[in-house]
């Protein structure tokens, strides 16, 4: 026996058992030797990090970090229009000093999400098959214009991700990624006013996926439960903010804006207004004649809106107006959604946005008092402040990775069905839902802008991916797909190497207790 318990001994300290374990496992981590352990530990890390630097290559070529003209969230000011979480959230990373730093941080939590995903997918810590969708994802998709863009829009597909993996993944979580994932679905919902009622639609197709998969009512309740968490603590938080800093008692101040001013460019609005002023008493009837042609050009491109109190001074005007058009053109209401909502469909070019910001002289004035006149000169010789981003090239392209990702998740969906892959099945349907939605609460809502749907199109190609990478390894020619833990723990049945490997384990455990047993016996002898 005792020669039997010296050979397993010394093969567990030369690490053949933990050569033969799934890097990374917990069963590595307890019998193998410390070297292997640790060198499959940083590996991960090494790996998400390349990743984030692929995400980045729209970034590092034009030669400052992407920007919008609403760049005001690099500087704290209240407004009614805009959630102050995102701008917080990027403060912790750029200190006023570090202008690359957020979309550092926003790449490398893209790339660990993607990295957990494909562990979860591949049944194991997958190299190969990162590698694969990072390339595929950093050439071929939008997802890189987001992750280098000083913009929430990155976190609008995060939520969706994160949404997912806490309603269909819950097993493959570590408790400790269930808590990461839990924060960062409270970011990303409060980042941007449009991500709450996001939020709010998306649990409602996870819970109703549930019902249709009949999920057990306690794992229902379980992922009900945890789901509100992000849900309850986001709308707290956003409504705080109202109430203390604006000193309104509402989630959506701003929306009827929006609203209005789109309805002022799709006309319902506009006829209204000039069928009813002066006599309806509006203050906007002073302009009714003259309205702004686009819902732009009404909020932000002239003084229009501001000489007529602005978000705050139009909140009651703003509501009444879209009220009573609701009333009084119903049917032309219901027109401009089905325009604006199917048109959306069809806009959805990245970079489409990236041009000399129209705020220019600010932006130069924020960047100098904050960043520095090194930041300033890398911006204004970026390809994005001479014009020169290659829109025309990058909108040709999605025009055809687009299409293709859109029928290869739906292929791969089907088969996903036909596999009697749940969680797969329900991550084809979810992307297309969220898609589906996103663009209803966007271009209704604020209007029809390629950058509101280009920020979800590469879940497309994402979800293909994974699903592609599941059907593969789950084919009869693979051995049984495991959903690994970041610790390693399978949760699916083992294979019977892993058996026998866990018989080995467990005998020399017990040898090692029987021999302290003896020593002890002879000790108190």
């Amino acid at each position: 026996m005792r020669s039997t318990a010296q050979k397993l001994i010394s093969k567990l300290h030369k690490g053949s058992i933990a050569s033969s374990c799934l890097a990374g496992t917990d069963a590595c981590g307890r019998a193998g030797d410390r070297s292997v352990v640790h060198r499959f530990d940083a590996a991960p890390f090494f790996v998400i990090g390349v990743g984030a630097i692929f995400f980045l290559i729209p970034a590092f070529v034009n030669g400052f970090p992407l920007v919008f003209s609403a760049v005001d969230y690099l500087v704290y000011t209240p407004h009614l229009y805009r959630s102050p979480f995102y701008g917080i959230f990027i403060s912790l990373f750029h200190w006023n000093h570090f202008i690359w730093m957020p979309i550092f941080a926003q790449a490398l939590i893209v790339s660990h999400v993607i990295w957990v995903l494909v562990r979860i997918f591949a049944g194991e810590i997958s190299f190969k098959y990162f590698s694969i969708v990072v390339v595929i994802l950093a050439f071929f998709s939008s997802l890189p214009f987001f992750a280098g863009l000083i913009m929430p829009d990155i976190l609008t597909s995060l939520m969706i991700l994160v949404i997912y993996l806490l309603s269909f993944q819950l097993p493959a979580l570590s408790r400790l990624e269930i808590i990461y994932f839990t924060l960062l679905g409270c970011i990303a919902i409060t980042a941007h006013i449009s991500h709450l009622p996001l939020a709010f639609a998306l649990v409602s197709v996870v819970l109703i996926l549930h019902v249709v998969f009949r999920t057990p009512p306690r794992s229902l309740l379980i992922r009900a439960g945890i789901l509100s968490v992000p849900l309850t603590l986001s709308a707290t938080a956003v409504l705080l903010n109202n109430i203390l800093i604006h000193h309104y008692f509402a989630l959506f101040p701003a929306g009827q804006s929006f609203l209005l001013a789109n309805m002022i460019e799709h006309g319902p609005a506009r006829r209204y207004l000039q069928e009813t002023c002066p006599a309806a008493g509006y203050k906007i009837c002073r302009i009714a004649k003259s309205l702004p042609a686009t819902s732009y050009e009404l909020l932000w491109a002239t003084d229009a809106y501001r000489e007529l109190g602005g978000f705050d001074g139009m909140r009651e005007e703003a509501k009444l107006v879209v009220i009573g058009t609701l009333r009084s053109r119903p049917w032309d209401v219901l027109l401009m959604a089905v325009n604006t909502v199917g048109s959306s469909f069809v806009t959805h070019a990245p970079g489409a946005e990236l041009t000399p910001l129209s705020n220019h002289i600010w932006m130069v004035d924020v960047l100098t008092k904050k960043f520095g006149v090194s930041a300033v000169r890398a911006y204004e010789d970026s390809l994005e402040s001479q014009d020169a981003v290659p829109r025309m090239l990058l909108q040709t392209v999605d025009n055809v990775s687009f299409p293709l990702a859109a029928i290869g998740l739906l292929i791969s969906g089907i088969f996903a069905f036909r596999h009697g892959l749940r969680e797969a099945t329900a991550l084809a349907i979810l992307i297309p839902a969220a898609y589906a939605i996103n663009n209803t609460l966007s271009a209704f809502g604020s209007g029809v802008f390629d950058r509101y749907q280009a920020r979800v199109t590469w879940l497309f190609a994402l979800a293909g991916m994974l699903i592609t990478i599941q059907l593969i390894d789950s084919s009869p020619n693979k051995s049984m797909c495991r959903r690994v833990r970041p610790g390693g723990r399978a949760t699916q049945a083992a294979s019977e190497g892993d058996k026998d490997l866990h018989a080995m384990q467990s005998a020399t455990v017990n040898l090692f207790r029987h021999r302290w047993a003896d020593r002890a016996e002879l000790g108190g002898a």
